[in-house]
């Protein structure tokens, strides 16, 4: 077949296969613009296969609800083997073909959806073209944060809306298991309350992957690694050229097992190297860089002004999914307390999205001679300013325990003159007074739900 037949035979292939029918994520993309020259850019960035594509064709099932034909739509997924090696001319092409087979969609106005654009050369140059010069509104998606940043800021500064999509929150799972979800602010039954901790338990334990969530528990887990690793070979060892393969699928393993934990740099660095493991320090904290760009996990810097000097040697680190923490860690490790902290970090995430670094943090203060930690500071790092203070303790039975973390909302809300602060909990919920403001307790099932 040759490259513009295959071209065309994918053009022709999803529109005779239809639009499928999608869950529904909560992602809010906006009303449509109707397609005109200068157009913003809708960017949608996230991990592989946490729901992009579906995002898309939700996208076109609302157009195709208000009357636009399939014919105006221009779906094309680059991430296909028989089009390698990618050539710059590969999105002209694509263009081109599409208004060859429907030239109608060129005067009347096309749809353009290009899914994992971020692997073609020159594909922000080009992009740009077509928004000065086409009659088109145009979606695209990648697994790449630097979208976020190097072709979005040089070619379409003020041009485009950047949206992260995650794995299902925990609303969207158990809208997923159920049907419905209930409003945080609803009085929930005893029963009520029974069934979301019953969901709670399986979001912890299966996490926001719909493609795994049919599977049984091993094949889950398998499906999770699989995931991991081909994003690992093609959004890591590919695009940044790594040379020790096996360091990189090594580390990565090392850091999702430590998901709601500190990881430090060097401590790996002693013990690949006790291992005979070919390492450097810096390229453990590139692999780690590398990571976060492809939304596997999350690095969580110390909130303080001087964010630039934070040495990425102790992070505490968070896998972008609690079921991702839970396909890498050895077979006795069932901690339900990472797995919580994962999923409230990942909330808190989704609610402060990093448009720059510092709005999600973790604080480490020092109250006379005792020092103290809070798990998250949401805020302005740049600016010292915090907005809220969350710890996470799945048991707070030990009075040991509550009050370490009483003690550390309490000298937190002195010093960042708030009022209130929060405790997320597998099961207690109570407001509990303190000397400078309130904590409220709350189970995850209800601050999840948000």
């Amino acid at each position: 077949m040759a490259f513009n037949d295959l071209i065309a035979q994918k053009i022709k292939d999803f529109e005779q296969q239809g639009v499928p029918q999608v869950f529904e994520r909560d992602l809010d993309l906006g009303n449509p613009q109707e397609p005109k020259r200068d157009n913003i850019v809708n960017v949608i960035v996230g991990a592989r296969r946490c729901g992009k594509t579906y995002r898309l064709y939700q996208e076109m099932r609302r157009l195709q609800s208000r009357g636009v034909e399939l014919d105006r739509m221009l779906y094309f997924n680059f991430e296909d083997e028989r089009l390698r090696p990618y050539e710059p001319s590969l999105l002209a092409d694509v263009i081109d073909t599409f208004y060859a087979l429907y030239p109608a969609a060129r005067t009347e106005g096309a749809y353009i959806f290009f899914d994992e654009i971020q692997e073609i050369p020159e594909w922000g140059a080009f992009l740009r073209r077509v928004v000065d010069t086409e009659k088109a509104t145009v979606y695209v998606t990648g697994s790449s944060s630097k979208m976020l940043s190097s072709e979005l800021k040089s070619e379409f500064r003020g041009r485009s809306l950047v949206r992260e999509l995650f794995p299902l929150s925990f609303s969207e799972y158990v809208r997923y298991k159920t049907g419905s979800v209930p409003e945080p602010d609803a009085t929930f039954s005893p029963s009520d309350a029974a069934l979301l901790r019953h969901h709670l338990i399986g979001y912890l334990e299966r996490g926001g992957f719909i493609a795994t969530l049919e599977q049984t528990p091993a094949d889950a887990i398998q499906l999770l690694q699989e995931y991991a690793s081909r994003t690992v070979a093609m959004d890591v060892v590919e695009r940044y050229d790594v040379k020790n393969p096996r360091l990189a699928s090594l580390f990565l393993t090392r850091c999702m097992a430590s998901s709601g934990r500190e990881l430090s740099v060097n401590k790996v660095y002693n013990e690949f190297k006790s291992r005979q493991i070919p390492v450097s320090r810096n390229s453990l904290s590139d692999l780690l860089e590398y990571y976060e760009d492809a939304y596997l996990l999350f690095s969580v810097p110390e909130f303080t002004r001087s964010l630039a000097n934070n040495m990425r040697s102790a992070s505490k680190v968070y896998a972008v999914d609690p079921a991702m923490f839970g396909a890498f860690s050895p077979a006795s490790a069932l901690d339900q307390g990472q797995r919580l902290e994962t999923a409230v970090f990942n909330a808190l995430r989704r609610r402060t999205p990093a448009v720059r670094t510092g709005s999600v943090c973790r604080l480490l203060i020092k109250e006379k001679s005792k020092s103290h930690e809070v798990d998250f500071v949401a805020g302005d790092a740049l600016l010292m300013r915090a907005y809220s203070l969350i710890q996470v303790s799945a048991d707070m039975a030990s009075e040991k325990t509550r009050e370490r973390e009483i003690a550390a909302l309490d000298a937190s809300m002195a010093q960042f003159d708030l009022g209130e602060s929060a405790i997320v909990t597998m099961d207690e919920q109570t407001d509990i007074p303190c000397e400078h403001g309130v904590v409220h307790v709350m189970p995850a099932w209800k601050w999840l739900l948000a």
